[in-house]
C-alpha cells in the first residue's frame, strides 16, 4: 500500500465495550466531538466468538464498519495498515459505495496523543472476528 495524502487525523480514540457483554468496539475520530460533528469510523464486533445461522444468512457474520454520513457495513476492509504514523484502510467497492467514501484507500494520520498500541490491538481483534473471507490483511 502506498503513503497516499491523509483523509483526516485521528485525533480521539475509544478501544473497549460499547454494549457491556454484548459489543467490542474500536472509534477512532477526528477529535472529542467526531461523533456529533466531524469524521469518524467505529469498528465493532460481537464479544462471543460463536456467529449465529442468522448473521450467515443475513451476511451481518462479520465485524461491523459504521461512520459518520450513517453508513453501515458488515466486512468491507481488504486491508488494514500501519505505516509509521499513518493508519491506511483499503475498503472494497461495496464498503466504498455504502459509507460514502471519496476512495477505496483511506489514509488517516495518527496525532501524537493516540495510543498507537491500544489501536492496534483493538483493530486486530475486531478485524478478526467472524467470516474467514471478510477478514482483511493486516499489517499492524
Amino acid at each position: 500500500m502506498t503513503h497516499p495524502s491523509p483523509y483526516w487525523t485521528i485525533a480521539a480514540l475509544v478501544v473497549g465495550e460499547a454494549v457491556p457483554g454484548a459489543t467490542f468496539t474500536v472509534f477512532i475520530g477526528d477529535g472529542e466531538d467526531a461523533e456529533s460533528d466531524g469524521y469518524y469510523f467505529d469498528f465493532q464486533r460481537r464479544l462471543s466468538d460463536e456467529v449465529k445461522e442468522q448473521d450467515v444468512r443475513n451476511e451481518t457474520d462479520s465485524y461491523c464498519v459504521v461512520n459518520e454520513s450513517g453508513g453501515v457495513y458488515y466486512g468491507g476492509l481488504e486491508e488494514v495498515s500501519l505505516l509509521q504514523d499513518v493508519l491506511c484502510l483499503r475498503f472494497d467497492d461495496g464498503a466504498v459505495e455504502a459509507l460514502g467514501l471519496p476512495s477505496n484507500v483511506v489514509p488517516l494520520n495518527i496525532a501524537s496523543g493516540i495510543d498507537i498500541h491500544e489501536m492496534r490491538a483493538g483493530l486486530r481483534r475486531v478485524m478478526s472476528y467472524g467470516n474467514p473471507a471478510k477478514i482483511p490483511s493486516m499489517n499492524l
